[in-house]
């Protein structure tokens, strides 16, 4: 079962690595390294359980990557194989060098492999997003990278639990959290 935040992350990541819960001194360099990525700047010694299950999250991504995975709730139904859409995999970092300025990426596919609350259970699913709508997400909220929209995304779904539809397509619903987020 994925960590939920309750939990303490030393212990969390020793396992996900398959370390002593000794060997503090890795599990602080990979806690260290999660931060950055994320670009988490808190020196608190006791984090938050979302920025815990953040940092816990985002090194289980590397250790299970999804690549190029199927969107079940698209919403462009009638895309092809042989369509001009490009996909990017989630690795990759957001911004591209001079290819994020190129007006071909405001229309590329970037893919987010994210986790919510469903019917009780964690539910892990991808929600596909064009290059416009990241680039307007980075600049809004100063985030440097695929890992720190992917977080971003999964706290605004945690917070707008009211609203949110988990039997819904979660792209559009994102799409919807995102675009009022700008305003």
């Amino acid at each position: 079962m994925p960590y939920d935040g309750s939990g303490k992350l030393a212990e969390a990541i020793a396992d996900l690595y398959r370390l002593s819960p000794k060997s503090q001194e890795q599990v602080a360099k990979r806690i260290k390294e999660a931060k950055t990525g994320l670009g988490i700047t808190s020196k608190a010694k006791v984090l938050p359980d979302e920025v815990k299950r953040a940092i816990y999250q985002w090194h289980y991504d590397r250790l299970n990557p999804v690549q190029y995975v199927k969107q079940t709730d698209s919403d462009n139904p009638d895309l092809s194989a042989d369509s001009s859409v490009q996909n990017i995999k989630q690795d990759a970092p957001a911004q591209l060098d001079d290819d994020m300025d190129n007006a071909v990426y405001d229309f590329k596919q970037i893919h987010f492999a994210v986790m919510f609350a469903h019917k009780g259970h964690i539910k892990r699913t991808t929600v596909m997003l064009e290059g416009y709508l990241v680039k307007a997400l980075q600049q809004k909220h100063s985030l440097t990278d695929n890992p720190a929209i992917r977080a971003w995304i999964e706290q605004a779904i945690k917070n707008d639990g009211v609203r949110f539809d988990s039997d819904a397509p979660l792209t559009r619903q994102v799409k919807r959290i995102i675009i009022e987020s700008l305003v």
